[in-house]
């Protein structure tokens, strides 16, 4: 054996979209990125500021991850489990508000 260092990690690979395919298809990126694919997707502007702020929002609920911030000061985000979190978060307020509405109006009967 030699007292070789270990190797490095392997670097971050950005694809031509600018979505980073780190650890295993991560889904990773800025608020910039995420504004524009939104736009592409809904056929609606976002401004980035307001967006941020909520992205921000978010991950203080640990609905989405804030990972790093690039050298231009752009936040990356983590976004590769959020549709799983928020699905959770939505399914668990839906079934919420159906077992009030079910207390409801058999209390009512």
């Amino acid at each position: 054996m030699s007292n070789r260092p270990p190797s490095p990690p392997t670097p971050t690979i950005t694809t031509q979209s600018g979505v980073s395919a780190d650890e295993h298809d991560r889904l990773r990126l800025t608020t910039q990125q995420l504004a524009t694919r939104l736009e592409g997707t809904l056929d609606c502007q976002f401004d980035e500021e307001v967006l941020e702020n909520l992205l921000l929002e978010l991950d203080r609920d640990d609905y989405v991850e804030w990972v790093s911030v690039t050298r231009t000061g752009d936040y990356v985000w983590d976004l590769t489990q959020s549709p799983d979190r928020i699905a959770d978060a939505v399914a668990e307020v839906v079934v919420d508000r159906f077992y009030s509405w079910f207390a409801g109006s058999s209390n009512a009967e």
